[in-house]
């Protein structure tokens, strides 16, 4: 499934960027008496300043790392700075624990940035961007009642900032979850038209085209080349049953699962209809080449190098298993082995196989 985005383009980075500007010299204002301070008192205000920005700069770092935990922290502290009162920290803070899936305590931080920013209208619509994207993922895409709620969240960001083109993206994705195609295509057209180049611009063209896209877990388009020379698309795997396995050969667990992995493919290799791939996180390719080689692993293998596959699939640990139906849409996930062995992964194939002979017989 494709999922609401936090991204609010350059316009929304840049935003960020001047509003910790603007804040650090409201702050030097602030603090300014009626008469002309001493040195001491604006090195003690520069200083505070220069703290502030290094921990939302560290924060900011753990966040692209995806270390939630780490940058929460870091905004925690420097909102202390600031009183408990800044609203740039409680905006990364939703941000934060909308990774940690604490969608509760995203939407508190968001309405805190609602409540703070005042008359600025465009950072009342990010607060009400991060607050509708918190409501949907609550939502699982199936309680109508926060779906509701997310819809409500977006459309007032719409009503304060109608640049911020973020939010038809959004919106249109939260219609279509509600079954409200039409205005779901039209909200989608309006983000095409406004940001054709946009980072979700793709993704607003694939929903167009097929509504299901907000409903169903589609699988991310991915693109690798096995060992064996062979270059694999999603697309070209399309009308196939297909097991993803992210693995490393540095993972205790993921090569105590070899031997098992390995009669399951036997199980399945006479059937067309079915594809395994192994996708490792290894950094060494000899090593990777070596241990494949002698555990005869003989299905398509894939070294992701730039994590780029693993990224779009958002692995955070190993081993992980997908399983893909026919159509693309991610029918099975584990985050690890677990007790059952192949058992859990093998039933969710044979389910995905059926689906799909179903398919082919009715056409």
């Amino acid at each position: 499934m494709d999922t609401v985005r936090f991204d609010t383009g350059g316009r929304g980075s840049r935003l960020l960027r001047l509003l910790g500007i603007i804040l650090a010299i409201g702050l030097l204002v602030f603090v300014a008496p009626s008469v002309s301070p001493g040195k001491g008192s604006i090195a003690r205000a520069s200083q505070g300043d220069l703290a502030y920005e290094d921990e939302m700069e560290k924060g900011r770092q753990h966040q692209q790392r995806h270390q939630y935990d780490e940058a929460l922290k870091c905004f925690k502290r420097a909102n202390e700075m600031r009183d408990k009162k800044s609203p740039e920290c409680f905006l990364w803070m939703a941000k934060a624990y909308q990774g940690l899936e604490a969608y509760k305590s995203a939407i508190e931080s968001a309405e805190r940035v609602i409540e703070l920013a005042g008359s600025d209208s465009q950072l009342r619509a990010l607060g009400y961007n991060y607050k509708g994207t918190a409501l949907q993922s609550h939502s699982d895409g199936k309680d109508q009642k926060r779906l509701q709620e997310a819809e409500a969240a977006f459309r007032e960001g719409l009503a304060l900032a109608t640049d911020l083109h973020i939010l038809h993206y959004n919106l249109g994705f939260t219609l279509m979850q509600l079954g409200r195609d039409l205005e779901g295509i039209a909200e989608m057209e309006k983000f095409v038209q406004l940001a054709p180049e946009g980072t979700n611009a793709d993704n607003a063209r694939k929903m167009i085209a097929n509504p299901r896209r907000a409903r169903e877990n589609y699988a991310p388009d991915f693109s690798i080349t096995t060992s064996a020379g062979e270059y694999l698309t999603l697309e070209d795997l399309r009308g196939k049953v297909v097991l993803l396995d992210f693995w490393a050969t540095w993972c205790p667990p993921c090569v105590a699962s070899v031997p098992a992995l390995r009669n399951l493919y036997r199980r399945f290799e006479k059937e067309r209809s079915f594809v395994m791939i192994a996708i490792s996180s290894d950094r060494e390719a000899e090593t990777w080449k070596a241990f494949t080689a002698k555990n005869q692993m003989v299905w398509p293998q894939h070294l992701d190098r730039s994590f780029k596959v693993q990224r779009a699939f958002d692995i955070r640990s190993y081993p992980t298993y997908i399983v893909i139906d026919a159509e693309g849409i991610v029918r099975y996930r584990c985050g690890s082995f677990g007790s059952q062995g192949t058992a859990t992964i093998e039933e969710a194939i044979r389910k995905a196989l059926k689906t799909t002979t179903r398919t082919v017989a009715s056409n």
